[in-house]
Parts: C-alpha cells; structure tokens; sequence
C-alpha cells in the first residue's frame, strides 16, 4: 500500500484550522480504506502462514532438543514465531485492522493471542483508554503504565528515581506486568472500577495464565519426553525473547 503524502492545507480567513486539517486525514482514510484488497489479504495470509510454520518447526525441533543444534534451531523459530504473532499479528488484528476481510479467524472479535492477558481486556485498555486519550496526563494509562514517569506533565514521586531499575526488571517479564495493568488494580483503589469487575478480569486472567502456562511449561514439555527440560528452558527463552522485543519496541 502506497503511503499518501499530506500536502499543507490551506485554509480561508475565519476557517478553523483544525477543521480543514480533520477534513485531510479523512480524505486520506478515504484513500486507504479504498486502496485495501486482494494485495492485503495475500500479505496477512503469508504472515500467518510464516508464523505457523516456524512455531511448527520451533516446537518440533524442541521435541529433540537434548541434541545442542536442536535446541538452538527450535529456540530460534519459536522466539520468532512469538514475536510476529505478538507485534505483527495479535496487536494488529485485535486492533481491527483486518476486519474489512469478513474473515472470522481474522477478527477482532474472534482473536485470542499467544500472551497472557486475555484480548479482550486489552483491547479496552490499548484500543479505548489508550487510542481515545493518546499521551493525556491522568486519562492515557498507557503513559507509563501507572508506574513510570514519562511526561513533565505527571506528578513527580521519589519512586520514580528507581524506574530505570523496575523498567530492567520489566522488560523480560513485559507479559506479565501487560496482564497485571489491564486488570486496572488502580482503576479499583480509585473508585472507577467495581470489585466485582475486578474478579470477573482476574478470573478471565487467571483462566488464560493458567493456560498459556500449562501449554509452554507442561503440555510440550511432557510431549518432548527425554527432551523435557531443554525443551522447558527454550520455550522460556522464547517468551523471555518475546518480552524484550516488545518492550523494547513499545518503549
């Protein structure tokens, strides 16, 4: 898809600016959502055809993964398996992007991703609290996450001295601290989330923890037999890689 240049738009004397800029992205969504097809849906197909094959091989490479060449190889494509279904594919899916294809294995409403906080709580705490209050002091969590100082704008905490430390320790553990946020435990101590709610999320959260835990760490370990800590070990290094490739993105 071809990228749309914004020219300057030029406004009448009394015209708010604003408008006439808000009129040129929408002639320019325009232009996109008129540019999407058959080009697009080859490129999503691939990808999830890429990511599926390296996750297949990754698993079965593990399954031998008491041979050194195994366990790197397996290693390897699993850690890349992750990080596209995570950044190129959950986060892009969940966000709508590919519904215009009526596909329902391609649908926001339908997609559920390798990672641990469940998609739907997520999807409200990136796609409405985030992309509805980009970078706004006290209405965007994710500007900081409730624990980081990223803005002259946010009160300043002697706590914040330390978040270079807590940020390190973050990033290989980034699922997890990503789950533990959209619970919005802040949201709770504030009064603007229900304790009932809360329990709902924790419960979804618990389920999915529970589930993504037991594939990694139980099911494929067991499945590899003579290989079963190696195996262990390389799924942990591939969600470990996982984490620092979004962090490191995201942050």
């Amino acid at each position: 898809m071809t990228a749309t240049a914004v020219e300057p738009t030029e406004t009448t004397p009394g015209e708010d600016p604003s408008e006439a800029f808000g009129e040129e992205l929408d002639r320019i969504r325009a232009d996109v959502l008129a540019a999407r097809g058959a080009e697009d849906a080859r490129y999503i197909h691939a990808v999830i055809a890429t990511q599926r094959g390296l996750e297949a091989g990754g698993r079965l490479a593990l399954a031998v993964s008491l041979l050194p060449p195994a366990w790197i190889a397996g290693t390897t494509m699993l850690s890349v398996a992750k990080i596209l279904e995570n950044m190129e594919l959950g986060h892009n899916v969940l966000h709508g992007q590919w519904d215009w294809m009526g596909d329902p294995a391609i649908h926001s409403t339908t997609w559920e991703w390798d990672f641990l906080t469940p998609a739907d709580a997520w999807k409200h705490t990136h796609n409405h609290l985030h992309h509805t209050w980009t970078n706004v002091v006290d209405r965007d969590r994710d500007l900081g996450y409730t624990v980081f100082r990223l803005s002259e704008e946010q009160d300043w905490r002697p706590r914040h001295l330390a978040q270079p430390l807590y940020n390190f320790v973050l990033a290989p553990l980034f699922e997890w601290g990503i789950a533990l946020y959209d619970l919005e435990p802040d949201a709770v101590a504030a009064g603007r989330k229900s304790w009932r709610s809360f329990a709902a999320d924790l419960t979804g959260f618990l389920t999915k923890a529970a589930r993504q835990l037991g594939k990694d760490y139980v099911l494929f370990p067991l499945l590899a037999g003579p290989s079963a800590l190696p195996c262990l070990l390389g799924n942990l290094t591939a969600n470990t890689a996982r984490n620092l490739w979004s962090h490191t993105v995201i942050f």
